[in-house]
């Protein structure tokens, strides 16, 4: 943006670390790093593979090892400022520049690419693939958080976010579909909560520092140089791990028993 034991890895943009509890908050040391290039965001799936987009309009693929499998590089030179996998056996990337999005199988090969509905999303700034397999949308132009079905290319949601929480700027860095709830997370470090149909539950007692991870019933986030462990339905926090010099890191991973921390241009691992 770990008692702990474990291993860590870094790539280009990632900091993988691994654990068999977090019992107490510790300071980790570095074991080696690699690198990566010009990341923007990253994902995993349940088999804990690894996707990273870049600036240039990449999408890697890494196995758990943090060993190179795939690539996909398609016709645009522009970055893919989200990339998810969370709810389908598909990848799907957003390019912002563009406003427009793509499909991949999981072995990166196109399946489909399209433009946002521009009758109905004035400027997309981040989006997230839902459970119905339809995408969920900030658009900056009205400040509304947006459900486009992609079947038909209508839009089923509108949520005025400025009806519900007052704030003087709105710069989304996250949104995300969890547990039959969508999770909003603002540049003021706030996260807002709403549920799949729209309506404004609360917002939490956190402040993270960068992108954050959803992991059973508990999201993952680095606050105050500390990994933690918030409890989305008890509201408890418990602290992971202690690490240093988190202002590089853009998103943190929790998955198999491994903890990746995503920067710009290098995976650190730490043990």
């Amino acid at each position: 943006m770990r008692c702990i034991s474990g291993s860590l890895l870094i790539k280009l943009g990632i900091i993988f670390i691994s654990f068999q509890n977090y019992a107490h908050s510790q300071e980790i040391s570095e074991v080696y790093s690699l690198k990566v290039e010009d990341a923007v965001d990253a994902t995993a799936d349940h088999m804990a593979m690894l996707y990273v987009s870049n600036e240039k309009g990449l999408i890697t693929k890494y196995d758990k090892n943090g060993v190179q499998l795939l690539s996909y590089s398609g016709n645009k030179i522009s970055p893919i400022y989200s990339v998810d996998v969370s709810h389908t056996a598909k990848v799907f990337g957003f390019f912002r520049d563009n406003q427009s999005y793509l499909i991949l199988d999981r072995y990166l090969n196109p399946l489909n690419e399209a433009m946002l509905n521009s009758t109905h999303i004035g400027y997309a700034t981040e989006t997230a693939y839902a459970a119905d397999n339809n995408l969920w949308i900030f658009d900056q132009s009205d400040l509304s958080i947006k459900k486009l079905n992609l079947i038909n290319n209508t839009i089923e949601t509108v949520i005025s976010v400025s009806l519900f929480v007052e704030t003087k700027e709105w710069d989304i860095r996250q949104i995300e579909e969890y547990q039959n709830r969508l999770y909003v997370f603002n540049s003021s470090g706030d996260v807002y909560v709403f549920d799949n149909l729209g309506n404004y539950i609360k917002s939490l007692d956190i402040k993270p520092s960068c992108n954050f991870w959803f992991e059973d019933e508990h999201m993952i986030y680095i606050e105050d140089q500390r990994i933690n462990k918030y409890g989305l339905y008890n509201n408890e926090i418990k602290h992971i791990a202690v690490i240093k010099h988190t202002n590089h890191i853009i998103k943190i991973i929790s998955i198999n028993n491994f903890i990746y921390l995503i920067s710009k241009n290098k995976i650190i691992v730490y043990q």
